[in-house]
């Protein structure tokens, strides 16, 4: 049997990862309101740990008290501890495919951030597309128009501390394997969750704890997707299948909560989607500006 090329392979992987968040989305919506993100977000640092560590050391990964670069682990800690925190605070509350289009800001806000911190270089039309994809962000939240809701403001400051946690990773994995860098970043996340998880914390029912640490294991799988997707092929070729996420949980949404995305939804997603893919592919053929120590 032929092969198939690294591009589809990983599109695939690209794929799945899509439907992994959807399902985590959609299982948040059944316990978000009884549990706090807090709560949540410990239980998933320990889950991940576990569910990652067959895999960290696999590649041949050592356990070390105190990794070079602790400060630069520790801040992948903190966003990502952050990001989930929103993450689950948005989903819990709001329909997950207008969740999911208005987390397609990331790339765009990386691409910012890293411009701005890592010095990389991005020319008119790139900072244009970003633009662009801003503009479809307010097409979706259509501020002054409609009351802009404490989810949708979360699911926006979740993309914030992502793209964060997204440029210090850039920074890391010059030397450090992207493995290394998401298992330490849970490994710390467990005794920054602890204090208020343990302040916020509520004893689950046996079938609630169920659907948590299921939520928790199809987070890391899709976490584990998307790291396969990016080392099989390169950013361009996946970033158009990363869209499927707002469709998939917009089917999702109308099987389980009878919710679907209204036509400004989809246009600002459609908007943000096109805008981020130009802004990829300008960014692979942008030679690099090597940073500053």
């Amino acid at each position: 049997m032929k092969q198939l090329p690294g591009a589809v392979i990983g599109s695939l992987w690209m794929l799945s990862s899509c439907v992994f968040y959807a399902c985590a989305a959609s299982l948040v919506r059944e316990v978000g309101d009884t549990y706090s993100a807090y709560q949540m977000t410990m239980i998933r640092s320990f889950v991940a740990v576990v569910a990652l560590a067959p895999v960290y050391l696999s590649e041949g990964g050592r356990l070390l008290f105190i990794p070079k670069r602790f400060f630069m682990h520790l801040l992948t800690g903190v966003f990502t501890y952050l990001g989930i925190i929103f993450w689950f605070i948005a989903t819990a509350s709001m329909p997950i495919a207008d969740f999911f289009a208005l987390q397609f800001v990331t790339p765009l806000l990386t691409m910012a951030f890293a411009i701005f911190f890592l010095r990389e270089n991005a020319d008119v039309r790139s900072w244009i597309a970003a633009l662009i994809g801003f503009a479809g962000v307010l097409v979706i939240l259509r501020p002054g128009i409609i009351e802009i809701s404490f989810a949708a403001m979360a699911a926006l400051i979740s993309a914030v501390f992502y793209a964060s946690d997204n440029t210090v990773i850039k920074s890391l994995s010059k030397g450090v394997s992207a493995t290394m860098i998401v298992y330490y970043a849970h490994l710390l996340m467990i005794p920054i969750s602890i204090p208020m998880a343990l302040v916020t914390w509520k004893q689950p029912t046996l079938y609630d704890f169920g659907i948590i640490v299921a939520i928790c294991l199809c987070l890391t799988m899709a976490y584990l997707s998307v790291t396969k997707a990016i080392s099989l092929t390169v950013a361009r070729v996946i970033q158009p299948v990363n869209f499927m996420r707002m469709p998939i949980a917009a089917v999702f949404g109308w099987v389980l909560f009878s919710e679907f995305p209204d036509l400004w939804t989809w246009v600002g997603a459609v908007i943000i989607f096109c805008a981020t893919t130009y802004a990829v592919r300008r960014g692979a053929k942008t030679p690099e500006k090597t940073a500053a120590t």
